[in-house]
């Protein structure tokens, strides 16, 4: 049998496993819960109803499309959700409950048990994130009629960062002890580590580029930036007059850039580290 075979075989096996533990199934209500909230609430909070727009529950809606969008957009938080409790414990999970015992003896590379592993993770978050931009998609052509080209890609770059976090993940598992304190180490890495390292990074105007936790608000921002956000808030009442925060835009471009080395770079460490660790 091939290696391919190999990895099909791990790659199936794996998914069905995220199958039957339900993550898949929890994560997919909690974005349907994410989005309608958003619909909801927002036109709610801001006292918005157009005459002109008629929505569930006599609620209003945001003046633009793209500010919908953007309010819409939780992808990067969900995608960084479940990617890590998809693969936290993924090759710590093996140490910990001693299965690596069974699974390392059968003919088969740790490589291709890795990547096996990691597109299964992959493949369960790539049907979250296509879920919930089903779901932005159908609620902007049911209120405004129309779609931002923005809008594809915001998913692209969604997709992109979302195999960042899951190397990274990866990376963590791959030296913890237990399944639990990767998945929490991750977690706090993506969101307090980088998010307070950005914040002050942002706000002294430097450039932030290379956080994980930046490269995360990519996938909101191609819809024209905190700026333009602040502005179609308040276009409808909000805000003042519009002026957002002197703080340094990110680098789009470079975002990119830092999570295609995240990716590369997580990944082939986690498999070297993991590769090397012995069960005890």
């Amino acid at each position: 049998m091939s290696d391919f075979e190999k990895l099909r075989i791990v790659t199936r096996y794996e998914f069905l496993k995220h199958i039957r533990r339900r993550r898949l199934w929890i994560i997919l209500g909690l974005a349907l819960l994410v989005e309608a909230l958003v619909l909801i609430l927002v036109p709610v909070l801001m006292h918005h109803w157009p005459k002109d727009v008629v929505l569930p529950l006599g609620a209003g809606t945001v003046k633009g499309v793209t500010t919908m969008a953007t309010l819409l957009t939780f992808g990067p938080t969900l995608a960084a959700l479940g990617a890590v409790f998809f693969s936290g414990d993924a090759i710590a999970g093996e140490f910990e409950s001693k299965t690596g015992f069974l699974l390392f003896t059968n003919p088969v590379k740790k490589v291709v048990l890795w990547s096996g592993k990691f597109l299964a993770s992959y493949i369960a978050v790539v049907l979250l994130i296509i879920f919930t931009y089903i779901i932005i998609t159908i609620s902007l052509l049911a209120i405004y009629q129309t779609v931002p080209v923005e809008l594809f890609k915001s998913f692209g770059l969604c997709l992109l960062y979302a195999a960042a976090v899951l190397s990274v993940t990866f990376l963590f598992s791959s030296f913890s002890k237990g399944a639990m304190g990767a998945t929490v180490i991750t977690l706090v890495f993506i969101w307090v580590i980088s998010g307070i390292v950005q914040s002050v990074l942002a706000a002294t105007g430097n450039p932030y580029w290379f956080l994980i936790s930046a490269q995360g608000d990519s996938v909101y921002l191609v819809y024209g930036g905190i700026r333009a956000l602040t502005q179609g808030l308040s276009g409808s009442g909000q805000l003042g007059n519009g002026n957002a925060p002197n703080f340094g835009e990110l680098n789009i471009g470079l975002a990119v850039l830092g999570m295609v080395i995240y990716l590369v770079v997580g990944f082939t460490a986690s498999v070297g580290i993991a590769g090397r660790r012995q069960l005890s």
